[in-house]
């Protein structure tokens, strides 16, 4: 298929790059840091291992870092190309303009996936050698292994995101512009904006059969970092999908495959209509 032939290039490529190298050794190290300074302690493994995921590596690290990461990754996949002029030898290939925009998705993807799951690697051999040693509650690593799962997805989520921004732009820089606009508005800005419009927009709801609580917890969830948030916090509390939060998981779990097939979908379109 030509869609994997695209894959397996930018896969190839994205891992080979001095600059994903530098990601992943960034991240890592910072992640074995957290886990080194905090050292959480626990009547349990599975109380350690959360505290440390859920309050301190997922705050300060993957909801920041994994999305900005994606951004970097995905924002030159096409508009570089088009640049470069490399974009229209690869169309003399029997590739379409789909295949060209979601194989790099799903080639920055499974690259910037196997760079967390490598960025998680080293700071799960320190958790695992202060459970040896007795200076932390045996290190779950069930728990450690599903949450690097999620933090992929996330990161993933955003290349989709910055690879619909690359394929509508003309240059690098309109889509870098895109990339940065979105990160800053999903990891930053969310919660101040969907506030002040759900305080404007109070009146017209009041007469709708739904109410600002369920709209204000739909919006929250719309918001992806969010969204992988939820399910982390119900995956690692041991009710995935299960409990009174599950409808709440659905919608996050929905978000996500909305927000990875809807920008490449609108970037493709406008594609579709440039002449290059």
């Amino acid at each position: 298929m030509s869609l994997v032939a695209v894959a397996e290039k930018d896969f190839h490529d994205a891992v080979r790059s001095r600059g994903m190298a530098i990601l992943v050794a960034l991240f890592s190290v910072l992640v074995a840091v957290f886990a080194f300074v905090i050292r959480p302690t626990g009547q349990s493994e599975q109380f350690a291992t959360e505290l440390l995921l859920r309050f301190f590596v997922g705050p300060f690290l993957v909801t920041t870092l994994v999305p900005l990461v994606g951004v970097v990754v995905g924002y030159n996949a096409v508009s570089g190309e088009r640049e470069s002029g490399s974009l229209k030898l690869l169309l003399s290939l029997p590739h379409s303009r789909a295949d060209v925009v979601f194989g790099k998705v799903v080639g920055r993807g499974a690259a910037l996936s196997l760079a967390v799951g490598a960025g998680f690697l080293l700071p799960a051999v320190v958790l695992a050698g202060l459970s040896w040693t007795g200076q932390i509650a045996a290190f779950n690593a069930g728990s450690y292994l599903g949450y690097t799962v999620f933090a992929a997805v996330l990161g993933v989520v955003f290349v989709a995101i910055a690879v619909g921004c690359s394929a509508a732009a003309s240059t690098q820089r309109r889509a870098l512009i895109g990339g940065v606009s979105i990160y800053v508005l999903f990891v930053l800005l969310w919660g101040a904006i969907t506030g002040q419009v759900l305080g404007a927009a109070s009146p017209l709801i009041d007469p709708l059969p739904v109410s600002t609580t369920q709209i204000r917890t739909f919006l929250q969830v719309a918001n992806p970092t969010a969204g992988v948030e939820a399910l982390t916090n119900a995956f690692l509390g041991g009710q995935l999908f299960s409990g009174e939060s599950v409808n709440r998981q659905i919608s996050a779990a929905s978000m996500l495959v909305f927000w990875t097939l809807a920008p490449p979908l609108v970037g493709l379109w406008k594609f579709d209509t440039d002449d290059l």
